[in-house]
């Protein structure tokens, strides 16, 4: 049936790889700015009055920043405008399953927002 060793490995790791891509995509969190500016996002934790602030990530428009996280659970972010990141934009909590979640920063103009993704 098989002719070598080698033809039933490679198909076995082929298989493999693309039998199990649902269990790929669990766990990630994915956030994207969808407005036509530049934003910077950080991270914060801490009690209200004083709180520490984490690592920042800068997205460029229709840009996607992903991160891998094994459990669920909260995160509190700022966002700022790039060209002036003195102001936040906003001040939100990212919430999450197990499975993973996606994210998106839209702006009608006037008020921009932290939101779920439309799934596509």
């Amino acid at each position: 049936m098989f002719r070598t060793p080698r033809f039933a490995l490679s198909l076995l790791l082929t298989l493999g790889v693309f039998g199990y891509a649902d269990a790929a995509r669990a766990g990630w969190i994915t956030v994207t700015n969808e407005t036509k500016q530049p934003i910077v996002i950080q991270e914060t934790s801490g009690p209200l009055n004083r709180p520490v602030r984490g690592k920042c990530v800068k997205l460029q428009p229709g840009e996607t920043y992903r991160e891998y996280s094994l459990l669920g659970g909260t995160r509190n972010v700022v966002i700022y405008d790039a060209a002036v990141p003195n102001i936040p934009l906003v001040m939100d909590t990212m919430k999450w399953e197990k499975d993973g979640a996606a994210f998106a920063i839209k702006t009608d103009g006037k008020k921009t927002t932290l939101g779920p993704a439309e799934k596509k």
